[in-house]
């Protein structure tokens, strides 16, 4: 297992060589993000499946997680960076250990860039809560009610 995570960790840093820095880069940092969370639950044995819409633009998502696990899952879920200051220590070095990339500048800029942002801390109109089942995690995101005003 811990072999099979070192290697994913090297590919994680493969994956990543190659964005630079400039129009895109966050984007393809969130696809890598997505990429290597997949790949690290899949040693595992874990199933993430996902319930709900994903947003159409980048938007800042509120996170509902009770595990690294389960915070993995989403990130798994859908091409995110993670604001890693909304997370407990042990999971921002976990997440380091995997080599998955995070949020590096302000989630306003990496909105403008084009990618999504994930935060614990969030209070977005979009969450994504994730729940723990028999052969893995169920990733549900849901919108908030808009009201609209006559």
């Amino acid at each position: 297992m811990m072999a099979r995570l070192a290697g994913l960790a090297i590919d994680a840093r493969f994956a990543l060589r190659g964005t630079m820095p400039g129009a895109g880069e966050a984007i393809a940092r969130a696809h890598a993000a997505r990429w290597i969370a997949a790949n690290a639950l899949a040693t595992r044995g874990v199933r993430v499946a996902v319930e709900g819409t994903p947003p159409r633009e980048p938007s800042v998502l509120a996170l509902h997680a009770t595990s690294l696990v389960a915070a993995i899952a989403a990130i798994a879920a859908l091409p995110v960076l993670i604001d890693a200051a909304t997370l407990p220590c042990r999971w921002r070095l976990a997440l380091r250990a995997l080599g998955l990339p995070t949020l590096d500048r302000s989630a306003a800029d990496a909105l403008a860039a084009g990618a999504s942002v994930l935060s614990s801390h969030a209070a977005g109109p979009c969450e994504l809560a994730v729940d723990r089942e028999s052969r893995g995690y169920r990733v549900r995101l849901g919108w908030q009610a808009r009201t609209l005003t006559a």
